[in-house]
């Protein structure tokens, strides 16, 4: 569970109580989520973990598949396997970033044939990344388009095809935005640290998170030799492939340049969409190869030390990641979780949060994530985490903003609910290990109702807890998130692989694409069920399962059908004598 995977966790949990609609900005994750859950019978946390391990591998497949036309068979599979373990920049968390980055390279290696067919595919692929992720679409929509301009002069029909999947593509994603906007409003808070800022309006402090962020993080990338390689095999790939790497490397840079001129935006996400440069950089190993074979021993030396070099970057990166979510948190909240569902719904509940120094402002957020994630999932509108005021001269004004917009948010919520409604306030030391010990509001007196969890009672008291905490959030094991993420595979393999074949007539091709273009598609297909006002329950994802993937099936045979038909030998009749 890594940065932002606790927000996936309640966004799922929400999304399958009130329906895409509460997260209707971003429902394309939640989607995905609901239906592995439903169809595999994954627990919320076993369906997260295993969506970044298998898009992790759907990237690196995807990659492969892209260039498997433009190059030999070893560059194919060392693009798949650079990009695939680059992915695990994303798969730390960041679900619809790769569920994004996935379907461009599943639309970018069906544009890369020549037919109507796949780039009509290409466009609803791009659908499917797009509603995980809208702001990353106008990314890869920019890609296409800055592709298509360069084929113009050469030739106009595949910049047609190119820029007509970007835009239809685009488009399929306004309607199912709009689509899904009817039911719950979305819950519209702050989901990082980030968020906060901006909402707080403190720029400069913003810009320089950003800034030293991509300081950090900066060795873990290997860019200092990736790039390199990638501009040594920057014209190797031909074709609709070649032209999408080269407009993706282009943005890539210049979207990074951009990002650290003007603050608007966190340079280091630019870096880890940038899947062009390690499949760029496989290409310029094959090409540093080749120049090197005259000296055998010296081409191997040199490509597979630069090889293991870029490995190592990721290893590093994925062994370094620590999990956000502890379960010494979880076991408090569902502690808190019994009294929670004790009480009617319609009650503010609050959260009290503290820390020495700046990193309280991170706490807050990421503390806000895990107990959404862990309360009762119709009761996650009515969380609010306060951070209490410090009576110090030292304090920041950062500390002091967050302070009052927190204890802001909480009045709010009160102002404009029932009167009779019963609230309840948590101390919990996993989250106020400062002040635990000392939690005090006045005229209430606490209770500590287990150990490091402390209940400030309501108008009617402290309720009494429920037998049994409501959906709580459970742990998995290694070895259950490992058969998830096997299952969760083949799952959108099977998903994607009929689609897949329609546009390729290569089985391998349509294999190595085959999981991202599953992906998508259920996304679309779940997405389309939510408009229709079908909550995405366990049957629910069994239907969406089935039609994503038979429908994929059922189009591949008849089209198959139809080809065999038409390439009959027409026998002529002799006339009679």
């Amino acid at each position: 569970m890594g940065p932002d995977a606790p927000v996936y966790l309640w966004w799922s949990r929400l999304a399958g109580v009130e329906g895409l609609s509460a997260i209707a900005y971003r429902p394309g994750a939640p989607a995905l989520s609901l239906v592995l859950e439903g169809t595999l019978g994954l627990s919320v946390v076993q369906a997260t973990a295993a969506l970044e391990v298998a898009l992790g591998v759907a990237v690196g497949l995807s990659s492969a598949a892209l260039v498997r036309r433009r190059t030999e068979a070893s560059g194919s599979a060392l693009a798949g396997l650079l990009a695939g373990t680059f992915a695990v920049h994303l798969a730390a968390g960041y679900v619809a970033n790769l569920i994004t980055a996935a379907a461009l390279l599943a639309a970018g290696t069906l544009l890369d044939g020549r037919t109507r067919r796949a780039a009509v595919l290409a466009a609803f692929v791009l659908a499917g990344g797009g509603l995980a992720h809208p702001q990353f679409l106008l990314v890869c929509v920019a890609i296409l388009l800055v592709a298509a301009a360069t084929a113009w002069r050469t030739d106009r029909r595949e910049a047609v095809r190119l820029a007509g999947s970007a835009l239809g593509g685009g488009a399929v994603v306004g309607i199912g935005l709009l689509a899904v906007r009817s039911g719950a409003p979305p819950l519209e808070v702050d989901t990082s640290k980030d968020a906060f800022l901006r909402r707080a309006g403190l720029t400069d402090e913003l810009r320089n998170a950003f800034f030293d962020r991509f300081v950090h993080r900066w060795t873990r990338y290997v860019q200092w030799v990736s790039a390199p390689l990638a501009i040594v095999g920057f014209t190797m790939p031909g074709g609709n492939a070649g032209r999408i790497l080269r407009s993706w490397f282009a943005l890539t840079a210049a979207g990074v340049v951009l990002a650290l001129a003007t603050g608007w935006l966190p340079a280091d996400r630019f870096v880890t969409f940038g899947f062009a440069i390690p499949i760029l950089a496989a290409l310029g190993l094959v090409r540093l190869w080749r120049r090197l074979m005259p000296r055998r021993a010296l081409a191997m030396v040199v490509t597979v030390a630069l090889t293991l070099t870029m490995l190592a970057g990721s290893a590093i990166a994925w062994n370094r990641q620590e999990p956000f979510v502890s379960e010494e948190e979880v076991r408090a909240i569902t502690t808190a979780n019994r009294f929670i569902a004790g009480t009617p719904p319609g009650g503010v509940l609050r959260f009290r949060v503290n820390a020495d120094g700046p990193e309280v402002t991170f706490l807050a957020t990421r503390a806000a994530n895990v107990i959404r994630a862990s309360v009762p999932p119709e009761r996650v509108r009515d969380v609010f985490v306060i951070v209490p005021k410090v009576y110090s001269d030292e304090v920041s004004e950062t500390r002091k903003l967050l302070t009052r917009l927190t204890y802001r948010d909480a009045s709010r919520a009160v102002a404009g609910r029932d009167a009779q409604r019963q609230d309840l306030t948590f101390v919990l030391r996993a989250f106020d290990p400062v002040g635990y010990d000392f939690a005090d509001l006045p005229g209430r007196s606490k209770s500590e109702v287990a150990p490091g969890v402390q209940v400030f009672p309501n108008q009617a008291g402290i309720p009494d807890p429920a037998v049994a905490p409501v959906d709580p959030l459970t742990p998995s094991s290694a070895a259950g998130i490992t058969w998830a993420s096997i299952a969760t595979l083949a799952l959108l393999g099977i998903a994607g692989y009929g689609w897949a074949r329609m546009g390729f007539e290569d089985a391998i091709t349509a294999a190595g694409a085959a999981p991202a273009v599953g992906a998508a598609m259920l996304i679309l297909v779940a997405t389309s069920l939510d408009a229709l006002g079908v909550r995405l329950g366990t049957a629910a994802a069994v239907v969406a399962s089935a039609l994503a993937g038979g429908g994929g099936f059922l189009g591949w045979f008849v089209l198959e059908r139809r080809a065999r038909t038409r390439s009959a030998p027409q026998i002529e009749e002799q006339p009679a004598e």
